[in-house]
């Protein structure tokens, strides 16, 4: 007799930890502390494609979505110009992170490695349906997804867009620019205030 295994493991995003942002109290313009997840995207999880490709969709008016979106299916496609990058989400979503739900997710980036081991943010993206209304659901989404990678690296370097909102986002998050004038911004560790 002859019995075949029909199990086929189901993987999706990967839990990598809660952090505490910001969330509307209900009733008041009040926000009280709220738990959301930081998960690893899974590119290879259909699931976690999908998700991506409807915020890709469905978030208008941002500006790097669709670079996440791609840079996720090159991970899937197994680009070697994407070799040991890496997309991440915050999400509302508390469990079930193999099921993840594109209208839990609140912010999305796409890192890539150094030779140095540190970390470089390609992109990082937060829902605009938080940036640009008065009084969104959440706030502190990008702290928080910064605040998750600190916990990954010693050392995070990205090139921010030029607006000013932008740069003083990343300064107020313990990034500086060195050399001034280079346009590149560092976090490091031990020369950046504790979060």
């Amino acid at each position: 007799m002859k019995i075949e295994n029909q199990y086929s493991p189901v993987f999706g995003a990967k839990f990598i930890n809660s952090v505490n942002i910001g969330k509307l109290a209900q009733g008041i313009k009040k926000y009280d502390s709220a738990p959301v997840s930081f998960v690893e995207i899974d590119p290879n999880n259909i699931g976690d494609i999908k998700a991506l490709e409807n915020a890709s969709k469905t978030w208008s008016y941002a500006k790097f979505v669709d670079n996440i979106y791609h840079a996720a299916c090159a991970l899937r496609n197994g680009s070697k110009y994407y070799k040991d990058n890496k997309v991440y989400a915050l999400t509302a979503q508390k469990d079930k992170f193999e099921l993840l739900n594109e209208k839990s997710l609140l912010g999305l980036v796409h890192v890539g490695p150094l030779d140095d081991g540190s970390l470089f943010i390609e992109h990082l993206q937060v829902k605009p349906d938080i940036i640009f209304v008065n009084n969104p659901e959440y706030k502190g989404v990008g702290t928080g997804i910064l605040n998750s990678i600190k916990c990954l690296t010693r050392k995070i370097s990205l090139f921010p867009s030029s607006e000013k909102s932008v740069r003083d986002f990343y300064e107020k998050n313990g990034f500086f620019e060195y050399p001034v004038g280079a346009n590149i911004f560092t976090w490091v560790k031990d020369l950046s205030p504790r979060f």
